[in-house]
């Protein structure tokens, strides 16, 4: 039964990724055989990427540890590393799957175990842990190949303790996402809780990258200090010892510290599951107050509706809200470091029209980050059918979808405009700039729907499959990339020299005019049959 569970879950999390529809026919066949590939490549590239930034980093903590005979400070800042990673990446993660999922009830109502429910769904996100461990620790076995070379017990120790690390980070973000669960069970705004939540960890993931070259630099320099107080921390030395010198006791104690975790979390949370997952949560009560009732239209309504819908899901809310914080905070930053800006662009020598062709690349990008109608109709989900069942029109809920992505990325995309057109100071230039920014937001919107509705991906086990893991939101966001790849490449290389940037704004202007009125077309008519079939 574990290993059926097993290849349910993958088979799951795989088609929340590719957004597999069923199908017949040839064209079934091409995307079926089409998805897996191009997902493929992406995260091929991901992984090359951050592989890269990681091999760099750790290049330069090899060549200061190695000759000062601080190897095993090197692989014990790299064990800190891959566990911090795959913490923040699983512990939401785990929350949603483990104690969230929609067809817990339904399995504990089979005549299956529970702990194998919760070792099949451990050991899935095992398998995304190990992703995040490897990103970090192959560049960090390559740089110190490349600086100092490994004994063979040391390869050993490496590959053992790579393999247990992520039962010990597991552990640790089963029991968080446990305690998180619990905690938002009793809050009201249960959303803007996780919404927050999350915005902390992800704004010191953010603060962490953005001064990684800083710590690096300070660990490289002061890695005896580092080293002589890191050395009281048994577990942390150990790990690093039998890395780097290959001791077999330091090897066993590390495994001993990795494995007993687990398994002390799996014995916990299995014989609790039952009533983790069955548990009624308590709640806030809200006193009902007597106010007049309000009517209002269909538009309206549908639009609040939608908006509902976004506060009541923290992984909508922080996915496809991230690009309006950037938004929001580079406004912020062009208005206050205005002078430090006009200085950088003073000393690069670019010309008034080539910063209004960035601030419009850079507007078409972070837009690109708020796909708010990605998801919109893949969160419909198994409750399609309500919608479906209303006196409304189906023109008028993908109306009302539409409306709301522009309504949160509109002003958004004003602001920073404003801020740009604040730094470049060249009123034809900051006019053209403004309505570029303004009908890519608006093309980027639409293009979401649109690609939404070709790839609904309606099956999903949790909310953030649906919007994390969506087909959708990756089409429109590189089909953004690629639009903005032609501007930029465009006026780069080819046209800068041979015509103003105010004409060139305005003809890639008319371009996305009609691709919006094209796109929006296509909605109003093929996309409402393709809704009315879902």
């Amino acid at each position: 039964m574990l290993k059926t569970l097993i290849r349910v879950q993958l088979s799951a999390q795989l088609a929340g990724m590719l957004n597999r529809q069923r199908g017949t026919g040839q064209k079934a066949r091409k995307k079926k055989s089409a998805s897996p590939v191009l997902f493929a490549l992406l995260m091929l590239y991901c992984v090359a990427v951050f592989g890269f930034l990681f091999f760099m980093q750790f290049s330069q903590l090899a060549a200061a540890f190695a000759p000062a005979g601080l190897g095993w400070l090197y692989f014990a800042m790299c064990a800190i590393m891959a566990f911090a990673l795959m913490f923040i990446g699983s512990i939401f993660m785990a929350k949603s799957q483990l104690f969230e999922a929609r067809d817990n009830e339904l399995l504990l109502a089979m005549p299956i175990r529970p702990g194998d429910i919760l070792l099949s769904r451990m050991l899935i996100l095992l398998v995304f842990d190990v992703i995040y461990e490897l990103v970090v620790a192959v560049p960090a076995a390559l740089a110190w190949g490349l600086s100092a070379g490994f004994t063979a017990m040391g390869a050993v120790a490496f590959v053992l303790i790579c393999l247990t690390l992520p039962l010990f980070s597991l552990a640790v973000s089963c029991l968080f996402a446990w305690l998180l669960s619990l905690l938002t069970a009793r809050i009201r705004r249960k959303s803007l809780f996780t919404m927050v939540f999350s915005l902390i960890f992800f704004g010191g993931y953010m603060l962490l990258c953005m001064r990684m070259n800083q710590y690096v630099m300070l660990l490289a320099q002061n890695g005896s200090v580092i080293a002589g107080k890191l050395a009281a921390i048994a577990p942390i030395y150990w790990m690093g010892s039998a890395m780097a010198s290959g001791n077999v006791l330091h090897l066993v104690y590390s495994l001993l510290v990795t494995i007993i975790p687990f398994v002390l979390a799996y014995w916990i949370l299995s014989r609790a599951f039952i009533r983790i997952v069955t548990a009624k949560r308590g709640f806030a009560r809200i006193r009902y107050e007597h106010k007049a009732m309000k009517s209002t239209s269909l538009d309206a309504a549908m639009l609040q509706r939608e908006f509902r819908r976004l506060g009541s899901c923290p992984a909508y809310m922080m996915n496809c809200g991230l690009g309006l914080v950037f938004m929001i905070a580079a406004a912020v930053f062009l208005f206050i470091k205005r002078a430090d800006v006009l200085v950088l662009m003073s000393q690069l020598g670019l010309p008034a029209g080539t910063l209004g062709v960035i601030g419009t690349l850079a507007v078409g990008l972070m837009a690109g980050m708020a796909p708010f109608t990605a998801p919109s109709v893949a969160l419909e989900g198994k409750t399609l059918w309500i919608i479906r069942t209303m006196p409304v029109r189906s023109s008028q809920v993908l109306r009302a979808k539409l409306r709301m992505g522009l309504i949160l990325t509109l002003p958004a995309a004003l602001l920073l405009l404003a801020a740009a057109a604040f730094v470049v100071k060249d009123v034809p230039v900051c006019l053209c700039m403004g309505l570029t920014g303004v009908l890519l937001t608006v093309a980027t919107n639409a293009l979401g729907l649109v690609e939404n509705l070709r790839h609904p991906g309606l099956g999903w086990l949790n909310e953030t499959q649906a919007v994390k893991q969506s087909m959708s939101v990756l089409f429109t966001m590189l089909l953004n990339w690629a639009i903005l790849l032609a501007m930029g490449l465009l006026w780069f290389l080819l046209l800068s020299e041979h015509m103003t940037a105010q004409a060139y704004l305005l003809v890639w202007s008319a371009l996305l005019a009609v691709l919006a009125i094209l796109m929006r077309r296509w909605i109003a008519t093929r996309g409402v049959r393709r809704f009315e079939s879902l």
